[in-house]
């Protein structure tokens, strides 16, 4: 036979069990009334409910990891560019998860463009973009390149486009350039 404590144990463990569970219903029944709602404010507003982009696969094409980074300017809009031709060498590392469509390359003896997000397309492109010195926006200077794998390498080209003073005005100028990322094994 139980004792009076243990039943108003087992009362009470009951009691807060089913309190629980009545906090979790409400829960849900709220998070889906008010997803409801959202869908029922986007038809009054004559638009369809959106719709969940599909995520695409994993990537296998660019693995983390320490890289080579190169560019080769092809032409300057300013003339104050290094010549054609011009390469320039950075070691590079790209952190992030494998198979992740975005991680990030810090090239370590950048002094302008140390910092780069790259993103790996769904037809395996692979972009580069980053400001310069590193800045929250564009307004210093931005650059942009996309590659592709060829071989045991990633080619293409690219372009920089920053702020710089031609005959006495400020005038938005543009590189272009040829880009190479290579792993380092």
């Amino acid at each position: 036979m139980e004792s009076f404590g243990a039943a108003a144990m087992h009362t009470r463990k009951d009691s807060m069990a089913h309190t629980r569970m009545t906090l979790l219903v409400f829960c849900a029944l709220s998070a889906g009334v008010l997803a409801g709602d959202g869908e029922h404010a986007a038809a009054q507003a004559g638009k369809p409910p959106a719709q969940a982009q599909p995520e695409l696969p994993a990537q296998a094409i660019l693995p983390p990891g320490l890289f080579l980074f190169q560019t080769r300017t092809r032409d300057g809009s300013c003339n104050d560019a290094p010549r054609t031709g011009y390469v320039t060498s950075a070691v590079a590392t790209l952190d992030g998860v494998p198979g992740s469509r975005t991680m990030t390359m810090q090239l370590l003896n950048s002094k302008y463009w140390p910092t780069w997000t790259l993103t790996v397309t769904e037809d395996n492109a692979i972009i580069g973009t980053a400001n310069m010195n590193g800045a929250k926006d564009d307004a210093a200077g931005s650059s942009r390149f996309e590659i592709r794998a060829k071989k045991d390498r990633y080619q293409g080209v690219g372009a920089r486009s920053y702020n710089s003073v031609v005959e006495g005005k400020r005038t938005r100028c543009t590189l272009n350039y040829d880009a190479l990322l290579k792993p380092l094994s």
